[in-house]
């Protein structure tokens, strides 16, 4: 390959032959010809102008040069070396690795070793590779970066070998002119019911307009909505988080109320570049705020992710204490503030550089990028598991979804079954595109879902701020707490399959409601939307208590069922002068004495339970009905266990002072 098939005599060339020819005795004998194996004067002085080229970093004037001497002496494995080395800067690896075999051949003591070995490995021939760091390796170098990098690509090509055959399903389909642009689209994002997303763009129409200074737009946010099976052309984010400064690497919580972001040398940043937020009230973005010191610090901080509970952040830092050069950190949340940044523990991080954090809304799943973990190239995509004992060792997600070039990030959605990407792959509409692809079996996390809804006044029907829970009935655990938007009663979470949960929803003022979702052995694609109407507080108002449990023709309270009459239990106690009436209801299967008599036991078990608790008996009247008061007939097993069913009926005492 030639730049320029006739070379011109430039000033700096003509320096280099004159330096040559006037050269004392002494700098001429370092310069003859012969002790470079050729016999060129010309071709000498070519060769030591592109030498002084590539010190100077202008490689591809450089090659220009080496070729011409090549022209002069095809031998000349100096120039052939040097050219490798030019080509090889210049990402030219093709290129790079015909001159650098060439010279290999001409001279194997002088110019084998780690650029060779280099170009193989970005050639992905991983065999050649490994041949060659090992002998560079031997001989050793006094540069600890590139020794270091050497033993790295060693290891990487060793384990190219041993996996390449073992490839997984990758057929990635560009999400086409709608979202991607002729700049740079990237870092993919989106809520749980992937409504839309959101990412982050190098394009016309930018808010900071085009940098003369890079040569390209600012950042800027942007979202595409899906709607009727397509995407719809991505619009700018706009203010207030769109600023002229570039804003990037974003993350959304799982409702798509809470976008948190990077943006370097803020007036308000701590550091290089710091993590800021911006939460969504209704429509409407609110003015970029710094997370704080707790997160940020004087080093450069980016790449945030909120897990789905949102109870964790992580995020990628420099700053001092980590293992390398670029780690992941994390913070949690307490009492409304976040903890001071830790260093995430287990085999994630190492001494290279880690990135792109993602936890799967199945709450195990953990992904992200490594430049020194074992992989294929030069930043690798991996996932570990949490496990009662730590993280697990991180597995490379496996070729051709990794390879020998930068695969810096990955998102995956809820249900578990498709990835998005961002690639400077050939075919694409601009500098970096998104990608889809369906996740291979292999590298899927556990499935999950979403639960949808509104928070209204059964009344009026207008909406309300609700606090939403959603617990794990066998375990007991909280899995998410979220808060429905003050303007329109929204509420959106994620949730893994395979679980049964209570969903319990609080406001001031109104009754609590519930839920129940059983979701095993469902389908990837169930999903749930909900409208929840609650109850003002009043004499005569009555709710069905979703979440308690008993075992057919039984009365003692399942261990499930503590969840949801804890719930009542604090509503009780914070408003004490409240008098209810438990009520136990049945189907219409048996006998109307055996039901009945059934139904005041039930009543009478959560009765007791409230006592136990410290509610006083005086405030708590028990009644059962029976099947007397069906809410729905009795048609159908899916009837009955509606009708079957406990619930509380305000007596008196509102209104009453405490």
């Amino acid at each position: 390959m030639h730049f320029h098939k006739n070379f011109c005599w430039t000033p700096l060339s003509v320096f280099v032959f004159l330096l040559f020819s006037f050269a004392s005795p002494c700098q001429a004998q370092k310069l003859k010809p012969v002790d470079f194996g050729i016999k060129s004067k010309k071709a000498l002085g070519l060769y030591l102008e592109g030498k002084m080229l590539g010190q100077r970093r202008e490689h591809r004037r450089a090659i220009e040069a080496f070729e011409s001497a090549l022209e002069l002496e095809p031998n000349f494995s100096h120039a052939h070396h040097q050219l490798g080395v030019s080509a090889y800067f210049m990402g030219l690896y093709t290129l790079a690795n015909h001159h650098l075999e060439q010279a290999y051949q001409l001279d194997p003591e002088e110019n084998g070793g780690y650029y060779l070995a280099e170009t193989y490995f970005r050639l992905m021939e991983y065999e050649q590779a490994i041949s060659q760091y090992e002998k560079f390796l031997i001989v050793g170098t006094a540069n600890r970066k590139i020794q270091k990098t050497a033993q790295v690509n060693l290891r990487k090509a060793k384990f190219a070998v041993q996996h390449l055959q073992d490839s997984i399903q990758f057929v990635p389909q560009n999400l086409g002119p709608a979202v991607n642009s002729a700049g740079d689209d990237y870092l993919p994002y989106m809520p749980a019911d992937e409504s839309l997303l959101l990412f982050t763009s190098r394009r016309a129409g930018s808010t900071g307009g085009y940098n003369s200074g890079l040569r390209d737009y600012g950042e800027d946010f942007f979202v595409s909505e899906w709607k009727k099976d397509a995407w719809l052309p991505a619009k700018n984010l706009g203010a207030p988080v769109n600023t002229e400064r570039n804003e990037g690497a974003a993350s959304l919580s799982q409702d798509g109320r809470l976008l948190l972001f990077t943006i370097c040398n803020h007036p308000e940043g701590l550091g290089r570049c710091d993590i800021f937020f911006s939460t969504k009230k209704g429509d409407k973005w609110t003015e970029a705020r710094n997370i704080g010191e707790a997160i940020n610090s004087p080093a450069w901080e980016s790449q945030p992710f909120l897990s789905h509970d949102g109870q964790t952040l992580y995020f990628v830092s420099d700053r001092k204490g980590g293992k390398g050069g670029r780690d992941i950190w994390f913070s949690e949340l307490s009492g409304g503030h976040w903890s001071t940044a830790k260093n995430l523990t287990g085999p994630v991080n190492t001494s290279g550089n880690e990135g792109a954090p993602y936890l799967h809304a199945d709450g195990i799943s953990f992904y992200f990028a490594s430049d020194a973990h074992p992989g294929f190239g030069a930043m690798d995509l991996f996932v570990c598991y949490q496990s009662d004992s730590g993280w697990t060792e991180p597995k490379n997600l496996g070729y051709p979804l990794n390879t020998v070039n930068e695969e810096a990030n990955i998102f995956i959605n809820t249900k578990g079954n498709k990835g998005f990407i961002n690639s400077t792959r050939p075919g694409g509409l601009g500098k970096s595109d998104i990608y889809s692809f369906d996740l291979d079996e292999r590298i899927r996390p556990q499935i999950a879902t979403f639960l949808r809804g509104i928070t209204r006044d059964s009344l009026t029907q207008e909406p309300l701020r609700s606090k939403v829970t959603l617990v794990d009935l066998e375990s007991g655990d909280t899995l998410r707490t979220q808060f429905s938007d003050a303007l329109n009663g929204e509420f959106l979470m994620s949730l893994p399959l395979d679980r049964s949960y209570a969903a319990l929803v609080e406001t001031p003022g109104y009754l609590f409601a519930s839920k129940h979702f059983f979701l095993k052995g469902l389908e990837e694609d169930t999903y749930f939307d909900l409208i929840i109407d609650l109850l003002p507080i009043k004499e005569g108002a009555q709710v069905v208590l979703n979440n308690v449990f008993f075992d057919t023709g039984k009365w003692d309270l399942k261990s499930e069922s503590y969840t949801e009459l804890d719930v009542l239990w604090k509503y009780l106690t914070q408003n004490p002068q409240l008098k209810i009436e438990l009520q136990g209801h049945t189907d219409d299967v048996g006998a109307d004495a055996d039901n009945l008599t059934l139904s005041q036991r039930r009543a009478d078990a959560v009765k007791t339970y409230l006592i136990e608790k410290g509610i006083p008996k005086e405030r708590l009247l028990a009644k059962g009905y029976g099947e007397s008061q069906p809410i729905v007939d009795n048609n159908s097993d899916e009837s009955r266990a509606i009708n079957r069913r406990t619930e509380f009926k305000i007596l008196e005492g509102v209104g009453d002072e405490d």
